[in-house]
């Protein structure tokens, strides 16, 4: 088959909009790559065909940043007769129910939404959001949906659990693929009560820069706390630590896959309603968003879970994400043709 990805993310700092969507999409093209001839057609704000391009994806196309639908819908459409594409996989922030009517007429469409969002005419959608049960639903569309953590699209080391008994760092932060917020910048300034007592991890993401106070407290305090640009191997990252602190989106279902405890400082309004999920279950805890209370919501998980261990999360036996949803979402979009 051949299969297009329409998505978008970067360094967009006036958007809700890091790199969920692409490394998702990089998550699932990666379970389809080898059998399926895969294509890309993109908004990058920044960085984003350069990951690409790491990830060896070749038919990387770009289009206008900030498009208007009727010109993507256009171009999308020109896009697919001229590849002659199957299908088209769609994972987008606020995407119009006439994108998908209109492109829907050329290609099969597969949606990949978030939070309760389910009510789309396409032939495939996909919500791994913590908020479903796990399961298949139909929608008011007949669309088949896919619901629930054994769903969501997680890079394929997840498959496997690494057990690791002796954790080189306490604490490991990290806030996607962009810190639009400065968080970790924020975030490094409390840590610095605690960094000689505590060893520290810090991520900054492929399309973050390190700043010159970054710079400042890594030279300081170099020997307890660590900084590196990216990773391409998250699952070791954490499976090397005893606890998390990350943003609201997929790092909290890495975290729970490899059922390390972790809390949530919300990068976006979005991500508030994920983040009192995970609390609701008590498997995180969630920081908020940032604004006058955070430094003190901060500085007592650090207390309390970091310094003292004494906050216990409710890990079930049963992993609440398996690792597994990749696999599962690339299986049910090979049936479509």
């Amino acid at each position: 088959m051949k299969i297009l990805f329409r998505t978008s993310g970067g360094r967009a700092h006036k958007k809700e909009l890091g790199l969920g969507h692409i490394y998702r999409c990089i998550n699932l093209a990666s379970q389809l790559k080898g059998s399926h001839e895969l294509h890309f057609l993109i908004e990058d704000y920044g960085g984003v065909k350069k990951i690409l391009n790491n990830y060896e994806f070749q038919n990387v196309s770009l289009l206008k940043k900030n498009i208007c639908m009727h010109l993507d819908i256009k171009q999308t459409i020109q896009y697919i007769k001229r590849k002659k594409i199957d299908i088209v996989i769609i994972d987008k922030y606020k995407v119009k129910l006439t994108y998908f009517r209109e492109v829907k007429k050329f290609a099969k469409l597969v949606f990949v939404s978030d939070l309760k969002n389910i009510e789309y005419p396409v032939n495939l959608l996909v919500n791994g959001f913590i908020g479903f049960e796990n399961g298949i639903f139909i929608n008011k569309y007949g669309t088949k949906c896919l619901l629930g953590p054994s769903y969501q699209i997680l890079n394929k080391s997840y498959e496997k659990r690494r057990n690791i008994q002796d954790k080189k760092y306490d604490l490991l932060a990290t806030f996607g693929g962009f810190d639009k917020s400065n968080i970790i910048e924020f975030l490094l300034k409390i840590l610095s009560e605690y960094v000689e007592k505590i060893k520290i991890k810090i991520i900054l993401g492929p399309v973050t820069h390190k700043s010159k106070e970054i710079e400042a407290l890594e030279k300081n305090y170099g020997k307890h706390l660590k900084i590196i640009q990216q990773t391409y191997d998250m699952q070791k990252e954490i499976s090397n630590v005893k606890f998390g602190i990350c943003g609201g989106g997929i790092t909290t279902y890495e975290f729970a896959s490899m059922k390390v405890p972790f809390a949530i400082i919300c990068q976006y309004p979005h991500q508030l309603i994920t983040a009192r999920e995970w609390e609701h279950r008590g498997i995180a805890t969630n920081l908020g968003k940032i604004n006058n209370k955070l430094q003190k919501n901060v500085k007592k998980f650090l207390d309390n879970v970091v310094l003292h261990n004494e906050i216990r999360y409710r890990f079930p036996q049963k992993c609440i994400v398996d690792g597994l949803g990749a696999k599962r979402v690339a299986r049910e979009i090979c049936k479509l043709l």
